[in-house]
């Protein structure tokens, strides 16, 4: 017979013995009592031990129902932690056996977890690399800056810190308490591909130059020398002289977007005095209406005197762009306002008009080369319908973006967001080292 049965028989035999009903009742109550402690006791050892198969007691009563029910519970937590297990190790088998590289960074920017094609593209050493942070290997200025930034909104490329001939593309996404996902993708193919086609474009385009610079010579010397020339000659010559300097500032346009796009080494870079470039703007601006037989009212708004860091020839070509182009979609009597000025995200230039406007169907790709809204347009305007391109790379070149709101029939707004003043490199490295 159990122990506790045999202190129940104990409690009622005393109470017998000395006809005492409360001496029963305090002994049966102090047997009860031992029996939950021993109980208890022995579900603290259980939860105590090292032994990780331990198994509870076997009892009875309220007390095995609880060791029945924890040891239930046990098993349903051993179960899904097998499966979650299964399911991260099949997760992990799959990112290995991926081409793209991925790695996770906790919040402080170090080394988690990465696979094997991370490992190969950055060269990472599971017991080396693990818990340092990324930046200190993958030492490129230009990923130290983005990193630092935190917009990650676009991917970055960055070259390969074990083969500098391998371009990567890295995109960033944020999840967790600023814990971060990248995804390593090589782009060396696409670069290589990228690069032949601007080579091409820019020798066709250099060799196509000296040949439209003679013709031009020769149909303005025709033009100033031989007045006598009937009409409908007139207008033939006109013509010629017409298409021989629309394609002269195609060549020219495509040259310089394939320097954009291949110059790898960021020119120098030096203050830019963008009021000066507003002004000079204008004054452009006013020539090519009166050239087109326009009347305009360009009005400039200038609201700060700051300067711009960047590649000063860039920067004079994207003002130059946008002010042209509001010129050319103006109608006559129409308003253009030139403006810049400080805003929340850094330095804004915007040219804003009342022209024809554009549907909103175009906007997304008004930035791609060649792309024309109506052919007819930009033929009548002798336009090469790579400005916006152009304009696009310079401020992908300055850390910047363009911005584009326009409404069909009452004009548009073109704003180049140049990010705050940058911290020299130098001096961000020693605020991120020692601060």
């Amino acid at each position: 017979m159990p122990w506790f049965y045999i202190g129940v028989a104990l409690s009622l035999m005393l109470g017998f013995v000395f006809n005492s009903l409360l001496l029963s009742v305090s002994t049966f109550l102090i047997v009860l009592l031992f029996k939950h402690w021993h109980n208890l006791q022995q579900l603290d050892i259980w939860l105590n031990s090292d032994d990780n198969l331990a198994e509870l007691p076997e009892v009875k009563g309220i007390w095995g129902r609880v060791f029945d029910r924890i040891t239930q519970l046990q098993s349903q937590h051993r179960q899904s932690q097998q499966a979650l297990k299964n399911s991260i190790i099949r997760i992990q088998k799959s990112t290995h056996a991926m081409r793209e590289g991925v790695i996770t960074l906790d919040a402080n920017g170090t080394l988690e977890w990465w696979n094997a094609a991370a490992r190969k593209m950055l060269g990472l050493k599971k017991n080396q690399d693990q818990g340092t942070p990324l930046i200190n290997l993958l030492r490129e200025p230009d990923f130290f800056r983005y990193f630092h930034q935190a917009d990650f909104s676009r991917p970055i490329t960055v070259n390969s810190p074990t083969d500098t001939s391998q371009v990567l593309q890295i995109t960033v996404t944020e999840f967790g308490m600023g814990d971060k996902l990248l995804v390593l993708r090589d782009i060396t193919y696409k670069q290589n591909l990228k690069h032949m086609r601007s080579d091409f474009i820019g020798n066709v385009s250099h060799e196509l130059r000296t040949p439209l610079t003679v013709i031009h010579g020769y149909l303005e010397t025709i033009q100033v020398h031989h007045p006598e020339l009937d009409k409908q000659l007139q207008k033939v010559h006109s013509r010629m002289l017409f298409q021989t300097q629309r394609m002269t500032n195609l060549v020219q346009d495509l040259l310089m977007l394939s320097r954009l796009e291949t110059n790898i080494n960021q020119p120098t870079e030096v203050e830019n005095n963008v009021a000066q470039l507003c002004k000079q703007a204008r004054s452009d601006a006013r020539a090519e209406a009166q050239q087109m037989d326009k009347e305009l009212t360009i009005n400039l708004h200038l609201n700060s005197e700051q300067y711009l860091l960047g590649v000063e020839g860039e920067v004079r070509s994207a003002i130059t762009n946008l002010v042209i182009n509001a010129v050319k979609y103006t109608p006559d009597g129409g308003q253009i306002d030139i403006s810049w000025e400080v805003c929340d995200e850094g330095l804004c230039f915007s040219v804003s008009d009342d022209g024809i406007g554009i549907a909103e169907e175009h906007i997304q790709r008004l930035t791609e080369r060649f792309y024309r809204v109506d052919a007819s347009r930009t033929l009548s305007t002798g336009g090469t319908g790579l400005g916006l391109a152009i304009v696009k790379h310079i401020m992908h070149r300055h850390q910047g973006r363009l911005d584009i709101v326009s409404e069909l029939g009452k004009g548009s707004r073109f704003t180049c967001v140049f990010p705050h003043p940058k911290q020299p490199l130098a001096a961000s490295l020693y605020a991120a080292t020692h601060g």
